[in-house]
């Protein structure tokens, strides 16, 4: 499985999107890694899961993609890789 990327958050104050690096928007500064959390929490926490699963951290990887999925339910990688997590328990 592979991370899943593309973030988007427009600036609500100017409409710009956010620089992807910094989190800020590139018109007025604002720091946005606020909002940035809260739409991709479900894409984080799965990226998490996988950090965790190549540590050897089952444990932790199915409460990230538990968190994921609640998050984010139609994350697919994330549901295909919980489903076959659980399969193999």
């Amino acid at each position: 499985m592979s991370p899943v990327t593309d973030p988007e958050v427009l600036c609500p104050l100017c409409k710009v999107a956010a620089d992807p690096q910094s989190l800020c928007c590139p018109s007025c500064r604002e720091d946005l890694s606020a909002l940035f959390r809260l739409r991709y929490a479900g894409r984080i926490d799965y990226n998490r899961a996988l950090d965790a699963l190549h540590a050897g951290d089952t444990a932790t990887a199915l409460f990230r993609l538990r968190s994921a999925l609640a998050a984010e339910p139609d994350l697919d990688p994330a549901r295909e890789l919980l489903e076959s997590l659980l399969v193999t328990e």
